[in-house]
């Protein structure tokens, strides 16, 4: 069969990478022209019977393809990898750049990828479709805010006076969903009252904020920050509205789960033990972040820890994963509002995980932390 459609899509996709992530790099371990092709496959396959589509390849054992995105709040991944917990846990991890939720999860879907790092909005709108997914863990809290140019900022402090105005963002923002639920209280009608306008990237909404194009973007760190020190301004931080909301959740195509919970179980042992690095070695996680990103030092330190806009936890956070569900219920996000999601949560992967890591060094306060958070924070379903 001929895949002049695969090529199309793997030409858009390349257009829209290149105009995509400014001044983020990170090194990837896949060949980056090859798992856009799988992308782009995917994206075919999902339009074509499925006696047409492309078989996504076997997960292999031992060996995790994750996605995420540039952001150091995604950063135990990185840390993860850097300081060989993935390795001490006898794995494989090979980390793939994706520049938007959307984009990331359709790779999830065709089977391109074993882990997806993509929002709370993205996973759960697909499962709510019917998308076999679970969500086994965690990696960002917060992280999202509303730019604008500063000529603009005390307009926009108002809810009430977004109004009229057009609003960039990325397809599938966390960030989007909170953002329409807080206009629906202040009395505005999310669906009418404001236009939506996605971008392909943070990057490309930076950019019609400094052009004038829109009033406002959503953007995640460290766009913000980085739009920053180009002139605009924060409006708000999406956690003004939604305080500790849940964002990134760790995702994984349900059969691979079941299959291997016990590699999924090593797995989140490796980021337990990153989060510890990152609570306790602030000086060396900020190198690692900045080498990973290439991005500048001072934007990491001052996201990840001096104003600290997000926190890095790999806990699945069944509680909030289901307050995210409801909000996204509420501001009229998804049609299948009845789905029951909670189905597609699983927590005992990564409590037998932390109680292991606990067993070792029962004393010690990082891991008496995470065991606390644990039992605030999920049910004892899953």
């Amino acid at each position: 069969m001929c895949d002049c459609g695969v090529d199309f899509a793997l030409h858009h996709l390349e257009e829209t990478r290149a105009k995509g992530l400014r001044g983020i790099g990170c090194d990837l371990s896949l060949d980056r022209r090859s798992l856009l092709k799988g992308v782009a496959a995917g994206l075919l396959a999902a339009s074509l019977p499925s006696a047409l589509a492309t078989p996504a390849r076997a997960a292999e054992s031992g060996r995790f393809r994750v996605g995420f995105i540039a952001e150091p709040a995604h950063g135990l991944h990185f840390l993860a990898k850097e300081k060989g917990y993935f390795r001490d846990q006898g794995l494989d991890v090979e980390l793939s750049q994706f520049k938007s939720a959307g984009e990331g999860v359709i790779a999830l879907k065709a089977g391109q990828l074993d882990i997806g790092t993509f929002g709370s909005a993205a996973p759960l709108l697909y499962i709510s479709q019917g998308v076999p997914f679970t969500i086994f863990g965690g990696m960002m809290i917060g992280g999202q805010a509303i730019i604008t140019r500063p000529e603009r900022l005390e307009e926009l402090k108002s809810l009430e006076n977004y109004r009229g105005k057009k609003v960039a963002l990325v397809r599938l923002s966390t960030g989007d969903v909170v953002f329409r639920l807080a206009l629906k209280k202040a009395g505005l009608d999310p669906r009418q009252d404001f236009t939506r306008l996605e971008f392909p990237s943070p990057g490309t909404v930076v950019e019609a904020v400094l052009k004038g194009e829109v009033d406002a973007g959503i953007v995640f760190s460290p766009h913000f920050s980085l739009a920053e020190k180009r002139g605009l301004a924060v409006a708000h931080f999406i956690a003004d509205f939604h305080p500790n909301y849940t964002c990134c959740r760790l995702t994984a195509n349900t059969a691979d789960f079941q299959q291997r919970p016990d590699e999924y179980g090593r797995f989140l042992t490796a980021l337990i033990q990153a989060y510890r690095f990152y609570r306790t070695n602030p000086d060396e996680t900020v190198r690692i972040f900045t080498d990973a990103l290439k991005i500048d030092e001072d934007v990491i330190r001052k996201d990840t820890y001096t104003r600290k806009v997000f926190d890095s936890n790999p806990d699945p956070l069944r509680k909030g994963t289901l307050e995210f569900w409801q909000a996204m219920v509420d501001a009229d996000f998804v049609a299948n509002k009845g789905y029951p999601v909670g189905d597609h949560i699983n927590t005992s992967v990564y409590k037998t995980a932390l109680d292991a890591v606990t067993a070792t060094a029962p004393q010690d306060p990082v891991w008496a932390e995470m065991q606390a958070y644990f039992s605030a924070n999920n049910t004892e379903r899953g």
